[in-house]
């Protein structure tokens, strides 16, 4: 049987009829339009009453059956309005028969569960419940959205009678008269206050409201003053009283309602009596007041003082020419059919907007015919209704005459006769065309906004407060979210239904209080919330929107107030470093400055060895409840990145699980509390030798502005320790100068002792005593130029010989850059003063055409490689090795052994002498050592 048949099949027809056919989106669309149909009626969660469970029981009693209900579906439970019997209050939808239900417009039944495959494995068959019968009918709003069902249920197999399941069915259509009233009436409710604000304010108008018997149910200001009652006189008093006599005896008043009962208005201008006696002549229009439905309701009657204008003319004939120029003038479309629905007659009005040029021409004809579609349907059940007694309305769309389009909102009613049965039927089309076309444009409107909800910059959410047993307000659900607030807070997209605390449990209370706040106030508020959870900063402002609900726009304020807090801590850091003298202290607040401003689970400094590829460090800081980093670590331990700080490269990583260079060992740092981390390494001589390390519990990108941040803080602490560093050097430095000028004082004493020693004269002695001694204040100026401790090679070779510079090709000096320590520099200058003196005297430098050269080079890597440094004459006097060694030669061949384990080789080929050097490297650039100072 087809979708809207009696269900009684198997599983499989099911499939086919589109339960599991359907698409997801549709599933998706069909729960939002029931959510947004069942909201309307504000019916979930309410108390008992009476309407329903008159219904539940009369269901239960008819069908003979020990349990009725009426459930509605919610979006994951089924929920119990109303119950005659046993049965659960609510049930999650995944044990939810009526949830199938609801798909059968005519019903659905299962005379025995234990036979259907879809529900025989269901908690309420195989439960303690028995279920074995089941029929169900689904409750449909006018839109055809069905929102539940009223549904009977047994222990024991059975079936239906057809008229048991008429009743059903008619049943749930007074469900759903009942649901609609109650949306109705609050509807009244609202407009109360309005429509009693107009009355009271046409003080020239009696407006009077009758019911259906004619007695009066309100009387407005202006009546009062009319007629003279007040209106808690009148309230319950018959309409009669402000009557004549004759008019009274007449049944004038019947014949008001029954006019405006049968064309919708009825007018009358006539005398009236006054509370004091006196008589008014007043132009009057009595209208029927409608309700939900479109059944009578009641009157209104509304009066004017036309006292001074007598109309001549009989009353009834002219409450007749009245009403004759009213469905002339009428922009409605009246018509009158025969029970058969063809056109008896048609008003000048609506022949006016149907364009009917002759009214003969259609006389007669099928009334339903004019209607195409689903309108020709909804024309046919109208008049049906009609004919039966009530009200058949519709809207729907329709051609003039001319071939205009139009849209109509019809209401047929029955004209009845004597006998009190429908012997005509009355049709009203009103043309609503500029009305649908403004909805259309409503429509649009909305669409518009909700582009501008999606599309806007700011986040924005629409929430719930949630309330403990107490009623202390400790949650709110999200409601609704714009994809801006998606990005801003890091939530995800499908958070709606879901709370605050279902991603954030420390979220601050005090948010939740000042929305408490709103909502029981109604007064908006502007609040920064900071969101350690989500690491950001917003400025919210929060309103009221009804009941408990309430609307957030979010300002993202994170970079400000990031800015303000990482300005702070620098301020901070260059207070607490100013006077700390301790390197170990200002590491350590660094640290401790560095990893509040950021919010890190660890910050500090360790010191490397490249070599061994370790990390030492001692007093790293670590958020509360964290444990420290403190000891050696082997950096491979924790990932393949080593290389880069190697290079001077900082290092930094969002997520250790999904970059490369840590994902295979992400678990090792997760078991640290690391998931994100920035490594900053600081060099030395191009020595990679120390890192300052920061590291976040939960994966991060890290920012611009947070990785200049601790750069700034990395300069800043570099900065001190340069400071401390240069203070430790002076206080060095004053030691060092001491310690030089006793080894000069040593190395003057011994000079001119083996000078005068092997001198053959004082002129001899003094030139060649005061040469040294100028070598040994170049060497010694050389150093101070630059530091005490080093100087390069090529400078001090230059300096030694600038004093033999005759001219510009005279020496040749190349070599790659070596830096030459205080230890090597005193004795390698003497050497090249004694090479270049003797050179003078006896070799290259003693003629104009010779020249020296002097190179070296390094023949291997690292601190131990040899370094061979060569002097080299040529162009001067034939050379012949000495027969005497003198204290020049013995202080070259001595001198470098002794101060950095060198070897000296010297050789006197005829073309000029060579002098051969090979130290080590580390030798060359080593340094004078001085006491530390304590």
């Amino acid at each position: 049987m087809k979708r809207g048949g009696q269900q009684t099949i198997s599983m499989n027809a099911v499939r086919h009829e589109g339960r599991v056919v359907a698409s997801l989106e549709d599933e998706i669309e069909d729960r939002h339009r029931r959510q947004l149909a069942l909201a309307r009626y504000e019916i979930l969660d309410t108390g008992l009453e009476a309407e329903f469970d008159a219904i539940v029981k009369a269901a239960a009693a008819a069908c003979g059956m020990p349990l009725s209900l009426i459930n509605l579906i919610d979006r994951d439970r089924q929920w119990a309005k109303a119950m005659a019997g046993d049965g659960p209050k609510e049930l999650p939808l995944s044990t939810s028969i009526c949830a199938l239900a609801i798909a059968y417009d005519d019903g659905f039944e299962i005379p025995d569960a234990t036979q259907d495959v879809r529900i025989a494995g269901n908690p309420l068959v195989t439960g303690k419940s028995h279920l074995r019968f089941y029929a169900g009918v689904p409750l449909k709003t006018p839109e055809g959205i069905a929102i539940g069902t009223l549904c009977v249920a047994d222990d024991k197999p059975g079936q239906l009678t057809d008229a048991q399941r008429l009743i059903l069915r008619t049943l749930a259509q007074q469900v759903m008269t009942a649901l609609e009233l109650r949306v109705m009436l609050r509807q009244h409710r609202r407009s109360d206050h309005r429509s009693k604000a107009i009355l009271e304010s046409a003080v020239d108008y009696a407006i009077v409201s009758l019911d259906l018997t004619g007695h009066v149910t309100s009387w407005n200001i202006g009546a009062e003053r009319i007629l003279g009652w007040t209106e808690a006189e009148m309230c319950g008093q018959p309409a009669h009283l402000f009557f004549t006599d004759e008019d009274i005896r007449d049944g004038i008043p019947e014949q008001e309602m029954g006019q405006a009962l049968l064309h919708g208005r009825g007018n009358d201008e006539r005398w009236h009596r006054r509370k004091d006696g006196s008589r008014f002549y007043a132009l009057g229009e009595m209208m029927p007041l409608k309700d939900e439905d479109g059944a009578p309701d009641g009157f209104i009657k509304i009066l004017r003082d036309h006292t001074e204008q007598r109309l001549a003319a009989e009353t009834q004939r002219a409450d007749a020419e009245f009403m004759r120029g009213v469905l002339a003038s009428s922009a409605d479309c009246i018509k009158v059919l025969d029970l058969d629905a063809n056109l008896t007659f048609m008003s000048e009005g609506g022949m006016r907007v149907m364009e009917v040029s002759d009214f003969n021409a259609i006389k007669g004809c099928p009334w339903p015919d004019f209607w195409a579609g689903q309108g020709n349907a909804d024309a046919i059940a109208a008049v049906a209704a009609a004919r039966a007694g009530g009200v058949g309305h519709f809207q729907g769309g329709a051609d003039t005459m001319a071939g205009n389009p139009r849209w109509w909102d019809v209401q047929v009613t029955p004209i009845l006769g004597a006998d009190g049965k429908p012997e005509r039927l009355l049709s009203v089309s009103r043309d609503i065309t500029e009305q649908k076309t403004a909805e259309t444009k409503l429509a649009a409107s909305e669409e518009r906004w909700r582009g501008l909800f999606t599309s806007m910059q700011e986040g924005f959410f629409l929430g719930e407060l949630v309330r403990d047993a107490g009623g202390r307000a400790i949650d709110y659900r999200f409601l609704e979210i714009n994809p801006a607030f998606a990005r801003q807070s890091g939530l995800p997209a499908d958070c709606i239904g879901k709370t605050i605390r279902t991603y954030v449990p420390d979220i601050d209370q005090g948010l939740i209080d000042n929305v408490a706040r709103v909502v029981e106030t109604g007064d908006p508020t502007l609040v920064d919330v900071d969101v350690p959870g989500l690491d950001r900063w917003f400025e919210v402002r929060i309103g009221k929107d009804r009941g408990e609900r309430f609307s957030c726009l979010f300002l993202d304020i994170s970079a400000r107030k990031l800015s303000d807090v990482r300005r702070a801590a620098m301020t901070e850091l260059g207070d607490r470093l100013r006077d700390l003298s301790d390197k170990a202290e200002v590491l350590q607040v660094a640290a401790q400055v560095l990893g509040p401003a950021l919010r890190l689970a660890h910050t500090g400094y360790g010191e490397v060895d490249q070599d061994r590829e370790t990390i030492s460090v001692t007093q790293g800081w670590a958020a509360p409840g964290l444990s420290g980093l403190d000891g050696l670590f082997q950096f491979r331990d924790y990932g393949s990145y080593i290389e880069e700080l190697k290079e001077g490269e900082a290092v930094v990583i969002d997520d250790v699980s999904v970059d490369p260079r840590t994902a295979a060992d992400a678990d090792t740092l997760a078991a640290i509390d690391i998931r994100a981390l920035l490594n900053l390494p600081l060099m030395e001589h191009a020595q990679f030798k120390a890192v300052l390390y920061v590291a976040k519990s939960a994966p991060h990108a890290w920012t611009p502005e947070e990785i200049s941040f601790v750069r700034n803080v990395a300069d800043r602490t570099r900065a001190t320790l340069a400071r401390i560093e240069a203070e430790a050097r002076q206080r060095t430095l004053n030691l060092e100068l001491s310690h030089r000028m006793k080894n000069m004082l040593a190395m003057v004493q011994s000079i001119a002792t083996q000078t005068m020693r092997g001198a053959a004269d004082l002129d001899t002695a003094r030139d060649v005593l005061a040469n040294r001694l100028i070598a040994l204040g170049k060497s010694h100026d050389l150093l101070l130029g630059g530091t005490l401790s080093q100087a390069p090679l090529t400078s001090l070779i230059e300096r030694v010989l600038d004093i033999h510079r005759d001219r510009s090709d005279r020496f040749v000096i190349d070599g790659p850059t070596v830096m030459i320590g205080s230890k090597a520099a005193l004795s390698l200058s003497l050497m090249l003063h004694e090479l270049a003196t003797n050179a003078a005297k006896y070799g290259a430098l003693s003629n104009a055409n010779g020249r020296v050269t002097i190179t070296w080079r390094i023949d291997e890597d690292g601190r131990d490689a040899p370094v061979t440094i060569r002097w080299v004459e040529a162009g001067g006097p034939s050379v012949v090795a000495p027969k005497r060694t003198g204290f020049g030669t013995r202080l070259i061949g001595r001198g470098l052994a002794g101060s950095f384990d060198g070897e000296v080789a010297l050789i006197y080929p005829a073309t000029g002498v060579v002098c051969t050097i090979v130290a080590p490297l580390r030798g060359l650039m080593a340094s004078e050592t001085t006491e530390p100072i304590h």
